[in-house]
């Protein structure tokens, strides 16, 4: 592994520790047994890494979910290989501590993070619609569609959201595939 990937590495398991606050560079020097200065050679500042690990993670899942689309998988196929995914290797940014500094200290990043997440939901919106031409779904517009969808995800896939009621990023994830298995009478087991 190179140092870029073992400084990255390193990051994310502190975010997932300690949220994005929650550790200095020197902690992240240690662990990813390069020296300070070498940190600062690839990364600017703490806020310059934390964006680049965001990034990097965005990156991947953009690459798996065009793989997913791209090979004609079915809504089944796409909630049932990202959510795991996200669960697993998102961690650094979905724990208590990371979403709280993401609203507190971090909010440009989490529009970043929505940004992308919104352009994904209307593909699958679209695919959703152009896989079930005989479904009761196929004659909503999709505009409407879409809004829906999208808007159901950010009202409630999201830091203030999960903050404030006490719950955690997966527990939201898992009613949120609920919700939705109900609505398209999908089974995910």
């Amino acid at each position: 592994m190179g140092i870029k990937q073992r400084i990255m590495t390193a990051a994310r398991q502190l975010m997932a520790e300690r949220g994005f606050k929650g550790w200095a560079m020197g902690e992240l020097s240690a662990r990813a047994q390069v020296s300070k200065r070498t940190l600062y050679r690839y990364y600017a500042s703490k806020e310059a890494l934390i964006e680049a690990v965001i990034d990097d993670f965005l990156a991947s899942m953009g690459v798996l979910f065009e793989q997913l689309i791209a090979s004609g998988a079915d809504l089944k196929q796409i909630i049932g290989t990202i959510l795991p995914q996200l669960l697993d290797k998102g961690k650094f940014v979905t724990s208590p501590r990371s979403l709280e500094d993401l609203r507190l200290l971090y909010p440009h990043l989490w529009e970043k993070i929505n940004a992308f997440r919104t352009e994904r939901i209307q593909v699958v919106a679209h695919h959703i619609l152009q896989s079930n031409p005989a479904s009761p779904i196929s004659n909503i517009d999709p505009r409407v569609f879409t809004a829906i969808i999208t808007a159901s995800v950010q009202a409630v896939v999201n830091p203030d959201f999960i903050l404030e009621n006490g719950l955690t990023f997966e527990e939201v994830c898992t009613q949120f595939v609920r919700f939705y298995q109900a609505v398209f009478n999908l089974s995910l087991d």
